[in-house]
């Protein structure tokens, strides 16, 4: 009689687990993430947001298109509460790769010395030598850099303090 009770408990103990799991994975899937795109969409130059889990690990990607002003988009993501690393996707070419491999000594120089300043001043040196146009911002958190030529966009987040709230932006094969 005991054993019965001891399974009979067990089993719906189990079935309760498998009822919550179940019940977060399908919040996850089905509210949360239609919430992050529905929000996400209000943002100028974000196409879409989803959460996408990537060798175990869960990042937020972000398409964009023809974005304007990322320190702003990047401050209204992180209010949407997901507490994951950002990856943007953007519409990036060999080109604009290579300006920005060349614009890191002036970034890691800058943000080592402090000198933004004269950060700054290089990197809009090198674009224009590039043919690139370029709009970066700083701030505490960040240097938040888009390279523009023709059609295509590079969206870059150098984090200042290290924190990894921004992974290395791919190309958008999407859109």
């Amino acid at each position: 009689m005991i054993k019965q009770r001891i399974l009979l408990i067990s089993l719906v103990g189990l079935l309760i687990f498998g009822l919550l799991l179940g019940g977060k994975v399908v919040y996850q899937k089905k509210w949360q993430d239609v919430e992050i795109m529905q929000q996400s969409q209000h943002i100028p130059g974000v196409v879409s947001a989803k959460i996408v889990t990537i060798k175990g690990a869960k990042e937020l990607d972000v398409a964009t298109k023809k974005m304007t002003n990322l320190r702003q988009a990047s401050l209204s993501l992180q209010k949407l509460d997901v507490n994951l690393p950002i990856r943007f996707l953007d519409q990036d070419n060999e080109a604009l790769r290579k300006v920005l491999g060349q614009m890191q000594f002036a970034f890691q120089e800058g943000i080592a010395q402090g000198d933004f300043t004269g950060m700054e001043q290089k990197v809009r040196i090198q674009a224009e030598n590039a043919g690139v146009q370029l709009e970066i911002e700083i701030d505490n958190e960040a240097i938040y850099v888009i390279l523009n030529q023709g059609d295509a966009q590079l969206i870059e987040v150098i984090e200042r303090q290290g924190k990894a709230n921004y992974l290395p932006t791919e190309i958008n094969r999407i859109g």
